[in-house]
């Protein structure tokens, strides 16, 4: 697995953590994700992902703003609650250009569903389960 100047790594990972991530992936190649918690030495990482997945209560609509992030196509649903520290890291990697397997993203907490208003979900079924996913969860703003 590559790191270059495409991937999205504005997620609060420490060098130390990058550089973690890509010996742990060196070998990689095509498209994967996986989940993985970080050695103790390494820390933890910010997650902005608050819900039930989290072991918190549905993040009401009381809460919630809609607004669309870092050029995004869709808007997302976010609340003022301050992101928590974890150790688990989901890094999503891929193929990209001439390169077989580029780091796509990496970012702490778990693998949550694209967002529902995201154009390229491929199947109403997964749109539907992203429907439901965001309804009761929210990114933190």
């Amino acid at each position: 697995m590559q790191i270059s100047a495409d991937s999205h790594l504005d997620h609060g990972l420490t060098d130390a953590q990058v550089a973690h991530i890509r010996e742990r992936f060196a070998e990689r190649d095509g498209f994967f994700i996986e989940t993985f918690d970080l050695p103790e030495t390494l820390g933890t990482v910010p997650c902005g992902l608050h819900g039930p997945l989290m072991g918190d209560d549905p993040v009401d609509d009381s809460e919630v703003t809609f607004e669309v992030r870092n050029g995004r196509p869709c808007e997302s649903r976010l609340c003022d609650r301050e992101p928590r520290l974890v150790p688990t890291v989901t890094v999503i990697a891929g193929p990209h250009g001439d390169e077989s397997c580029v780091l796509y993203t990496a970012f702490g907490g778990p693998l949550a569903p694209r967002e529902a208003g995201d154009p390229t979900i491929p199947t109403d079924e997964e749109r539907a389960e992203s429907v439901a996913f965001w309804a009761t969860h929210a990114l933190s703003r």
